[in-house]
């Protein structure tokens, strides 16, 4: 039978390698708004990189219990797009958001320099006084 090789194996690690217990996955997931150092306050043995490296590669929530999303309400968050989770959006509606933000930018634009140039006509203007 062969043994399977670890890479923290051939270095001197202050901490050996170990696997994850079903306990500590449970506790990743039942806070999912902690940083990595909180909850390495309530895992001991466990690293600030060490937890976030396993939330990267487990989820920050658990399978069946992903938000829904917050416009639809029927369908998860789409936890794979970063603006998708930043947004709290399903996939459906996040590229609606992102096709309505496309198409508005230039509106925003304009009501962006109008504002700017309001308010710097307004301080000059109180200059000259």
């Amino acid at each position: 039978m062969m043994q399977m090789h670890h890479p923290n194996q051939d270095t001197e690690s202050p901490q050996p390698w170990r696997a994850w217990s079903h306990a500590e996955e449970e506790a990743i997931w039942s806070h999912p708004d902690w940083t990595s150092a909180e909850l390495a306050s309530i895992l001991p043995g466990r690293t600030v990189a060490a937890i976030r490296n396993h939330r990267a590669r487990i989820g920050r929530w658990r399978p069946d219990a992903v938000p829904l999303c917050q416009k639809c309400g029927e369908h998860p968050v789409w936890t794979a797009t970063a603006d998708g989770t930043r947004w709290g959006l399903c996939q459906a509606c996040t590229l609606e958001e992102r096709e309505w933000r496309v198409r508005h930018a230039g509106d925003f634009e304009k009501r962006d320099n109008a504002l700017r140039q309001a308010a710097f006509k307004g301080r000059r203007r109180m200059k000259g006084r």
